[in-house]
């Protein structure tokens, strides 16, 4: 081969290579990845193999915003609160039910509120458990890098319990069942539904504090952030988030409610 024909072989290679990387990354913003973690019920949960939730209904209209097509992906807690599946480019953006945490800000790019948030002390109606006084040398269950589990571990020694640690909050329900936990702290609104839909469990206190959930992207992504803020503002002006809040979290939306 002369030389001008490797110069042109050279140059359609280039051409090609050029051609394949635009076509991956048209691809690419084509998908909105939406980690996250279930189930976290009215947030998010699967019904016949579908993601459906508060939170997934807010990421559809994020990507409905972008003119993508969205997929969830389902992972560990940690690594979406820590910020390690955005930073390893497992996902876009994370939704979670992920309370705003001045380390989490420091780790991601955390979102405007779009959720207020408390804790939640439940036991099984089978437990001679009434408050937190009635701990002592008992189990309590908490998902594993959650800020309940950072409650629970605060007040452990004060109470006398054991602080055991899940992946999720299906497997807490079940531990409280087998009575391999004996009473669990976590998020309310979460709580709230599990303990409707299982005559077993008793939703003893409210622990008011004062949490905001946020969506996360990976630190740097000014530009997505920008578009997640804008479609939290637009569905907050428009009655949006109004209609979702009612279908999901089961009661009306009043102006002031996220604060």
């Amino acid at each position: 081969m002369n030389t001008n024909a490797r110069r042109v072989a050279a140059a359609i290679a280039l051409i090609g290579t050029g051609l394949a990387a635009a076509c991956s990354t048209g691809a690419e913003d084509d998908t909105l990845t939406v980690c996250t973690n279930t189930p976290f019920v009215p947030f998010e949960s699967q019904e016949d193999g579908e993601y459906v939730g508060f939170d997934i209904d807010l990421m559809q209209l994020l990507a409905d915003r972008l003119d993508q097509r969205m997929e969830v992906v389902e992972i560990d807690f940690d690594s979406i609160q820590s910020g390690s599946a955005l930073d390893s480019g497992t996902c876009d953006i994370a939704a979670a039910g992920i309370t705003i945490t001045e380390q989490r800000q420091q780790a991601m790019g955390m979102s405007q509120a779009y959720y207020r948030a408390d804790q939640a002390f439940v036991t099984t109606e089978d437990a001679d458990i009434a408050s937190l006084d009635d701990l002592a040398d008992t189990r309590v269950a908490v998902q594993s890098a959650t800020t309940g589990e950072a409650y629970a571990d605060s007040i452990a020694d004060r109470y006398g319990f054991e602080v055991v640690r899940f992946d999720t909050m299906g497997a807490i329900a079940s531990a409280l069942s087998s009575d391999s936990a004996q009473a669990s702290i976590a998020d309310l609104a979460t709580w709230t539904r599990m303990v409707e839909s299982d005559s077993g469990l008793v939703l003893v206190d409210a622990i008011e504090t004062d949490e905001h959930y946020g969506f996360a992207v990976q630190r740097d992504d000014t530009e997505l952030l920008e578009e997640v803020n804008a479609m939290l503002d637009q569905a907050f002006e428009d009655g949006t988030y109004a209609e979702l809040y009612e279908q999901w979290i089961g009661e009306p939306y009043t102006e002031g409610s996220v604060d």
